[in-house]
């Protein structure tokens, strides 16, 4: 592995690797999730989405969609227990997340993998380096299984351990390999890229290209304790200690393609749970045709409406569905319907009996 006595990767030779930077895009109206990270800007490119304003409960379930599948310790190694007290990082000092390799050899078979798993407890806890458990929170092989390392690394941010000391404020995501001497497979790659973006989202990274965070060093040898560090987000075990880990190939990829690729899957999950932002159409109540206050003429209406049924024919529409009834209106009309008809069947008999017409009312 990277800690093996004599392996190039322990080497006090640090083989400097020319970075490619990204310039950070720019968010649109920014927020922070959980007080920091996550920026809120539109789905383009590598630039975190978050949900503004931040929701607990939508939090959760994007996380949960995020989350791979790992095989927890209690599943692949119930009798293996830590040989000292395991420290946990305060959940907002998780600042960056931190790429290893353990330099094995490549070939293995999937029947191997927990006996290797289980060799690299063994020697992390013998008295050369005396360390409580596995140093790493999670490692992944190269078929793409994710492994929890180091114990109750999957429900808090516990503190690992690395071969030149180890700063604090990163969780340590390590491939079972080696990577100086060829790349991670398809399906290694892609499950580290999985399981970063979970864990970047769990504890509120940004992770978008160009984007760093600071920390003073708890030491290692290559920077000293009390040193203000500055480190991309998502880094290589050569920024903080004296190493090759996790290899060429591997840290060719971790800082040059991971930023992007792993935000993308960050913001795959918020567009497949949070609720769209459009609005849908609201039932489009036409502009009512705002009728000017009628300047109501009182006219003598010559021919005035017999029936409500008269009044619901005059509507746009034809009918009478929906028709609000202003009842005193109504009330009027029938009354002076009915006046025009008794008055109608007085003239009408008194024509027929030859008296003088009457006056109507």
């Amino acid at each position: 592995m990277c800690d093996l006595p004599g392996h190039a990767c322990a080497g006090p030779t640090r083989q400097p690797w020319s970075r490619r930077r990204f310039l950070t895009t720019l968010g649109v109206g920014a927020a922070a999730v959980a007080g920091r990270g996550l920026v809120a800007a539109p789905a383009t490119g590598a630039t975190q989405m978050s949900v503004e304003p931040f929701d607990a409960a939508l939090f959760a379930q994007i996380e949960q969609r995020l989350r791979p599948d790992i095989t927890s310790r209690g599943i692949w190694a119930p009798d293996l227990s830590p040989k000292g007290p395991i420290d946990v990082e305060a959940p907002e000092d998780v600042r960056f997340l931190l790429c290893h390799h353990t330099a094995q050899p490549n070939g293995y078979s999937k029947a191997s993998i927990q006996r290797y798993l289980t060799d690299i407890y063994t020697f992390h806890t013998s008295p050369s380096k005396g360390w409580p458990d596995i140093a790493y929170n999670f490692l992944v092989d190269r078929f793409g299984g994710i492994w929890e390392g180091r114990t109750g690394s999957i429900e808090a941010p516990v503190i690992g351990s690395a071969t030149g000391g180890n700063q604090g404020f990163a969780l340590l995501c390590c491939w079972l390999g080696n990577h100086h001497e060829e790349p991670p497979t398809a399906e290694a790659r892609a499950s580290m890229e999985e399981l970063l973006a979970w864990l970047s989202h769990k504890y509120s990274i940004d992770t978008s290209p160009g984007a760093t965070t600071s920390f003073v060093s708890r030491g290692s040898q290559l920077h000293r304790e009390g040193t203000e560090v500055e480190t991309s987000t998502i880094a290589g075990h050569r920024d903080m200690s004296s190493t090759v880990c996790p290899g060429d190939f591997a840290y060719a990829a971790v800082v040059e393609e991971f930023p992007e690729s792993v935000t993308s899957l960050r913001n795959s999950a918020v567009t497949a749970t949070a609720p769209t932002t459009t609005v849908a159409p609201t039932t489009t109540v036409a502009p009512t045709t705002t009728v000017a206050p009628t300047t109501t003429t009182t006219t003598t209406t010559t021919t005035p409406p017999t029936s409500i049924d008269d009044v619901a024919a005059a509507q746009p529409n034809g009918d009478n569905k929906g028709l609000e009834v202003d009842w005193p209106v109504a009330g009027a009309i029938a009354a002076g319907a009915a006046s025009v008809g008794v008055a109608m069947w007085h003239q009408q008999k008194a024509t027929d009996s030859s008296d003088p017409p009457r006056p109507t009312v």
